[in-house]
């Protein structure tokens, strides 16, 4: 009476050869073919290790390089809000410079109206004044 195990329908088979009739050559070819077939579909279910390993590779490599891609990207952020920031400030320090030469101008240019039209409205009177002061504005204001 020949026993059959199963550990799964996919996996392990542990059915026992039949060894039926007589012993002539061709029965035990048949025997060690039947071997072979039960050997070969144990095989092709089992645990491969290799497949394992060169997954456990191929998971591991994929996670680096994730980490490093993730770590590039932080660092290119980085650089390029850094480089913003670089940006903005000499941007405000042209601002400021233009505004200081502005006032600069401004300032000159007012204090030269008012000598010209102080000046001018002493010597003659107050349309003279008015028009130095202008001048005196206009001027101030091109060379301050």
């Amino acid at each position: 009476m020949a026993l059959s195990f199963s550990a799964s329908p996919s996996g392990l088979s542990l059915t026992p050869p039949s060894i039926t009739g007589g012993s002539t050559n061709a029965t035990r070819y048949g025997n060690a073919v039947n071997l072979g077939n039960i050997w070969k579909a144990n095989r092709d279910g089992g645990f491969d290790p290799s497949s394992f390993v060169a997954q456990d590779t191929a998971s591991s490599a994929l996670e680096q390089s994730s980490a490093m891609q993730a770590d590039a990207n932080a660092y290119a952020t980085s650089l390029g809000a850094q480089a913003t920031v670089s940006q903005a400030k000499k941007r405000a320090d042209e601002i400021k410079a233009a505004a200081k030469k502005s006032a600069r101008k401004g300032i000159f240019g007012s204090a030269l109206g008012a000598v010209a039209g102080i000046g001018g409205t002493l010597l003659g009177g107050p349309m003279v004044g008015l028009a130095a002061a202008q001048g005196g504005k206009a001027i101030g204001g091109a060379i301050g």
